[in-house]
């Protein structure tokens, strides 16, 4: 793979990774709040500064490449790259309002797998990110690539699993709703994860 670049050019990736990195901090701390098993008025803010951080690094990105003449890759990459990322970070903020909102014990089984699956997802994309400007590095960025979609795919059988146990053992109709839908929120944040994954990937087969 051959992405050729000017030295200024570099921002554009460190932004990238500022990005990952903030989608990270989102997901460690979604993950502690649910085995903690509690989303309170600070745990939900912190969340979504991390929600406010992440459109403003989306919104840098798009600013730079409207300033900048000659980009390291094609701007509609970057400019898909920056954006899906941010979808992440929306799903995350998401699930944490409505788990907040619905007055949910957090720390039930198949949401603290999910809180896992998903940290793990966002690390592995992270990884990707870091190394995309390294041509050395196009075959580890494939593997976590190829990671992510392994964790998507769990994420389905999670899913399923959950959704099952629910209609199985939840009497109250109002909590199988209520759950049902956290459920099928993180297994679209993996889907999220997923399409930023296949993004990277396309960028590679591109300048490859």
């Amino acid at each position: 793979m051959a992405i050729n670049f000017l030295p200024k050019e570099l921002k554009f990736f460190d932004f990238l990774s500022l990005q990952a990195d903030n989608i990270i901090k989102a997901a460690e701390c979604f993950k502690y709040s649910v085995k903690k098993g509690v989303f309170d008025e600070e745990t939900v803010k912190k969340i979504k500064d991390y929600e406010h951080e992440g459109d403003t690094l989306a919104h840098e990105i798009v600013d730079m490449l409207n300033r900048t003449f000659i980009t390291p890759i094609d701007r509609e990459d970057i400019y898909s790259l920056a954006n899906t990322l941010d979808d992440i970070l929306d799903m995350i903020n998401s699930m944490s309002n409505r788990i907040k909102l619905y007055k949910l014990n957090a720390d039930e089984e198949y949401m603290v797998q999910f809180a896992d699956t998903i940290e793990q997802s966002t690390r592995a994309l992270t990884n990707a990110v870091k190394h995309m400007h390294d041509t050395k590095r196009a075959r580890r960025v494939l593997d976590h690539c190829i990671e992510v979609n392994r964790l998507e795919n769990l994420g389905d059988q999670i899913r399923e699993k959950a959704i099952s146990h629910l209609f199985e053992t939840e009497k109250d109709p109002i909590m199988v709703i209520k759950w049902k839908e956290i459920y099928e929120v993180a297994e679209g944040t993996l889907d999220t994860c997923e399409h930023v994954a296949k993004v990277i990937e396309a960028i590679l087969v591109k300048n490859g």
